[in-house]
């Protein structure tokens, strides 16, 4: 994919990305290429998981740019608004319909390389403890209280989730920090609640 059509697909895709509060999560496809590389970066000489190869660099990069703005974009069935803007690229028919098909399962049941990856990367984006109190501070913005918040909040995915080694490394170190981290907070809570019951 040349950079005049990532381009025009980034135009298209960027008001998408928009909140109903009006808020731009488009930055958030930065991120994910940031995982995305971190997944597939080799380790000479270590422990631990070489990277995932990918077979598609185009293909992957369409999926990135794409896979937020699925719910907005209406059926992927041929013929709907994604595979007209799609054909409207004069991309490959054959790529329009990977494309299309991709988007309908990686979350779920991902096949090949590249659905894999973006799979990882979006549980990796939902790991750790930058995720985790991200989850805490919208759980505030709800008024639940602290100590309720706390007992229910979710450390990130798993590591049987993710569909690479690297993946599941990477994502089983990012909960059990954010593990740690919950833990942490929920002694200092009830430390500071046993200190002042009137509170």
């Amino acid at each position: 994919m040349n950079a005049e059509v990532r381009q025009r697909i980034e135009q298209f895709v960027k008001p998408l990305y928009a909140g109903l509060d009006g808020v731009q999560t488009f930055d958030r496809i930065d991120r994910l290429r940031a995982h995305l590389a971190t997944l597939r970066e080799r380790r000479e000489g270590g422990e631990g998981h070489e990277g995932t190869a990918v077979g598609d660099e185009g293909f992957l990069d369409l999926l990135l740019l794409l896979h937020g703005v699925v719910d907005r974009l209406g059926s992927l069935a041929p013929g709907g608004r994604l595979d007209l803007f799609l054909r409207g690229l004069d991309l490959p028919e054959e790529l329009t319909r990977r494309v299309r098909a991709a988007l309908g399962r990686f979350h779920d049941d991902p096949r090949g390389p590249e659905e894999a990856l973006l799979h990882d990367a979006l549980l990796l984006e939902s790991a750790g403890v930058v995720a985790t109190a991200d989850r805490l501070m919208a759980a505030g913005k709800k008024r639940v209280p602290l100590a309720k918040a706390l007992g229910q909040l979710d450390p990130g995915p798993p590591p049987e989730r993710y569909r690479t080694p690297r993946g599941a490394a990477l994502g089983a170190h990012r909960r059990k920090e954010a593990e740690e981290w919950i833990g942490h907070l929920r002694r200092k809570v009830a430390a500071e609640a046993g200190a002042n019951p009137a509170s």
